[in-house]
């Protein structure tokens, strides 16, 4: 602490009567404010009666009701609300670690009403964490000794901020002891738990000459100085000294034109000034020396410009400022000048490209500088499950299944769980995604968080446990009532035991298929009728299994004949061999898919585009998608088979293809009216039946019997999967976001394989591509290229499937007429009906 004393003289009354008076000043505890750069706040343009505060602060809350619903809400807070009707609470900003504590007392009548509130729930202090390190932001609610019967509330809030950019808290919000009011009457939300609190902080600074939390304070500094946000400390431009910065200080100083040092690269002219500011004595010379030791000298000037057009790397190095006085005194100062090369090049010559990706920009000897939630030496990685960050440094513990948003770390929920890391199981009356579903369980039924099934209590039944199940065994004794005929009724009665048995089993098992499906995809599983499963129920003895048509890892394709009233048919029939969950949710998810489209009632199965189901098998040991056989196989095996012929005319066959191409169209539209995705539209996905008919088919299980090639090994919410990477639209390989926009794009990549009669997609040269590889290639913008005599008009409708933006994409209805012209275009008759 420093203590300055010093003693003045006064005269006093008419006499002038002299006095001396001895006068001590203290200095205080942080004065003079400290220029804190680490914490330094942008300056706000919106003016001087902007009204906002220094920061912005972003809020959202998840929470359960006394009704067992959830409360999600969130809000921002940049200036004063209308309600406080005093900004003079008790502040204070420390000058070296970027602290911010503020305590006020509450006055209006709301405000009162929400602190009572708060204080008899338990909720009186809040603590929240941050990710980076001395980052602290706490609120404490405290109660005064009660006036006039009422009681009064003050509340503390403490801010760390160390740094100059957003921080988002994750705040620990305590049991509550009762029931919160939020909201005014009479529609008042009461809370009983808080799940999530999250509290995001961003400095939006003060206008020009103001500071502080409210930006309510007046600036002192002078002469072009910079006023920090939080203290009003000043910092001084060259020449200037003082908390003020209004003390001249005789100094030299060296500086460039631009001042930004990310403008100086090679080519660019760069100025170099040397000055002198309150020297007293006239400069005798003033010199700027350069890196190579040469120097240019000026005599009885303040101030030098030296401009160095086309600047190169041997500009580089240390500059230095020199001034002399008439009496020999000399003022040194040196600028280091850094050439940075120009955009996208790196290396001491600048002679590599950096090629960024995900809008990262490009250091000369660093390289490329990923943004935050990317890594790699292109940016092309993502980082990590888990982490997220710049650097992807910084770890989430996501719970749950939960994913980590990549760049800021938020924590994405699945089905059934929500909070700030997914701890939180939705309440007894909601599920799904976000707890957004409203169960319909009755009578005291629990009711899954994930997907809304109902476990019944006895004696309720049913999808909504509101059908009261009554033993078939007790009502056909009360009905046989003859004593006599007892042995003949517990016969009976155990028949239809029996049979009822069979009923709740085949009932139940259907129930766990739903089950799975909805997880899966909603929308199909809500389109499937009750007794679905057992409506195309095949058994397993009217099946003569035939030839092996294909096989794989987890399934196969044989051809049969199934024996129906209207004689024997042939099928290709479709079945599982890994007892894995995964290859049987993909075996009845396609089974699925065939059932609700073929129990549309539009659907006319003769002139579907879509393979015709047949039946279904579902023994435990053995089961069989039974679908149409076609012996004309798929269409890839068609296009190579032409490719190896030489003579053939490749428009006619080009023309004859296209067709097939318009057959998939409708299938596709067909699909869509569905809101049914197929995910896999590819050549050999399609099969050409005996009447020359394109079918689209192989909505699952079918992918195991192609080559790897054609598919991408890895693991999604630990399941092991094969994906079409090379036909999947850039949001499905980034996000798993399928729908009918990312068939469209694999609708292109058909039109390529059929424009170059079958062969392996390519993109920037490269057959065999990584995720990520492919990530970066299609998010520069590269798509495959035009393939030889395709026409323009074909391949700019390729392009148009292949847009990032899903809502740009052609509809499979646009397809289908662009197609046909140019069909017509190239005067071929074709069929527009099957």
């Amino acid at each position: 602490m420093l203590t300055l004393s010093d003693t003045i003289k006064i005269r006093i009354g008419r006499r002038g009567e002299v006095r001396s008076v001895s006068i001590q000043v203290t200095d205080v505890p942080g004065y003079p404010p400290v220029y804190n750069e680490t914490c330094e706040t942008p300056i706000n343009p919106t003016g001087k009666d902007s009204g906002e505060f220094l920061f912005r602060f972003d809020g959202s809350v998840e929470a359960e009701t006394e009704t067992g619903e959830v409360f999600a809400a969130r809000t921002t807070l940049s200036k004063p609300l209308e309600r406080w009707d005093s900004l003079t609470p008790f502040f204070e900003a420390e000058a070296s670690n970027c602290r911010f504590q503020h305590i006020r007392v509450l006055r209006n009548l709301n405000d009162l009403v929400a602190a009572e509130q708060l204080w008899f729930g338990n909720a009186r202090n809040l603590s929240c964490r941050a990710d980076v390190s001395n980052a602290e932001f706490s609120f404490h609610l405290f109660n005064e000794e009660p006036t006039d019967g009422y009681l009064n509330f003050m509340y503390m809030t403490t801010l760390i901020f160390p740094t100059k950019s957003t921080i988002r808290f994750v705040c620990q919000v305590p049991p509550l002891g009762k029931p919160v009011r939020i909201g005014t009457p009479p529609n008042p939300t009461k809370i009983v738990h808080v799940q999530s609190l999250n509290i995001a902080v961003h400095p939006q600074g003060c206008p020009v000459g103001k500071y502080g939390v409210f930006c309510l304070k007046n600036c002192t500094c002078k002469n072009g100085a910079r006023c920090h946000g939080f203290n009003g400390a000043c910092k001084c431009q060259h020449g200037w000294q003082g908390v003020a910065c209004d003390i001249p200080k005789p100094d030299i100083a060296a500086t460039t034109t631009p001042s930004d040092s990310a403008a100086i690269y090679i080519s660019s002219n760069v100025t170099i000034h040397c000055r002198v500011y309150h020297m007293i004595i006239d400069v005798e010379t003033l010199t700027l020396r350069f890196p190579n030791e040469s120097e240019i000298m000026s005599e009885g000037v303040n101030q030098l410009d030296i401009k160095v057009f086309n600047a190169q790397l041997h500009d580089e190095g240390p500059y230095t400022c020199q001034a002399r006085d008439k009496d020999g005194k000399v003022f040194n100062t040196k600028i280091v000048l850094n050439i940075i090369c120009p955009s996208n090049r790196k290396g001491e010559l600048c002679d590599e490209v950096c090629d960024c990706l995900h809008g990262a920009s490009c250091d000369r000897w660093a390289g490329c500088v990923c943004p935050p939630g990317w890594t790699g030496t292109r940016c092309q990685t993502q980082c990590p499950e888990g982490t997220y960050g710049k650097e992807c440094t910084q770890t989430r513990g996501c719970q749950n299944g939960a994913s980590c948003s990549p760049s800021d770390g938020r924590c994405n929920c699945t089905a059934g769980w929500y909070g700030s890391n997914c701890d939180g199981a939705c309440p007894q009356s909601r599920y799904g995604w976000r707890c957004r579903q409203v169960c319909s369980c009755k009578n005291n039924a629990t009711c899954h968080h994930v997907d809304g099934s109902c476990a019944c209590v006895p004696p309720w039944g049913g999808r909504n446990c509101d059908r009261l199940q009554v033993s078939q065994p007790t009502l056909l004794i009360e009905i046989l009532v003859p004593l006599s005929s007892i042995l003949l009724v517990v016969s009976v009665a155990l028949i239809v035991l029996c049979k009822t048995c069979d009923v709740i089993k085949r009932d139940a098992h259907e129930a766990e298929v739903l089950r799975e499906l909805r997880r899966m995809e909603e929308d199909l599983a809500q389109r499937l009728q009750p007794g679905w499963l057992r409506r195309w129920k095949k058994k397993i003895s009217h099946l003569t299994p035939g030839d092996l048509i294909g096989e794989g890892m987890f399934g196969r394709v044989i051809q049969a004949q199934l024996r129906t009233p209207e004689g024997d048919i042939p099928v290709a029939a479709k079945t599982v061999r890994a007892e894995d969950p995964q290859t049987y949710r993909d075996f009845y998810r396609e089974a699925a898919i065939l059932i609700v489209v073929h129990e549309e009632k539009d659907h006319d199965v003769r002139n579907s585009n879509i393979v015709q189901l047949l039946g279904m098998i579902t023994t435990f040991k053995e089961k069989y998608i039974l679908l149409e056989y076609s012996p004309k196989g798929d269409l890839l095996w068609i296009l190579r088979q032409f490719r190896e012929g030489d003579g053939d005319d490749q428009a006619a066959l080009l023309d004859r293809f296209l067709r097939y191409a318009v057959h998939v169209t409708r299938a596709l539209g067909e699909l869509e009216r569905l809101r049914i995705v197929h995910r896999d539209v590819a050549a050999r996905n399609v099969l050409i039946t005996v009447d020359d008919v394109a079918k689209l088919a192989d909505f699952g299980l079918a992918r195991d019997v192609y080559t790897t090639a054609d598919y991408v090994s890895t693991t999604q919410d630990g399941c092991h999967k094969l994906l079409p990477l090379k036909w999947m639209a850039l949001e499905s390989i980034e996000t798993s976001e399928y729908t009918c926009q990312s068939d469209v794009w694999s609708f292109g990549v058909l039109l390529w394989e059929i424009a170059t009669l079958g062969k392996d997609p390519c993109y920037d040269g490269r057959i065999q591509l990584s995720f990520l590889q492919m990530v970066g290639i299609l998010r520069q913008g590269i798509r495959m290229e035009r393939p030889p005599r395709c026409p323009e008009d074909l391949y700019r409708l390729m392009r148009s499937c292949w847009r990032d933006v899903p809502a740009t994409r052609p509809t499979p209805e646009g397809i289908e007429k662009r197609l046909l012209q140019l069909l017509r275009h190239n005067i071929i008759e074709m069929e527009t009906v099957l």
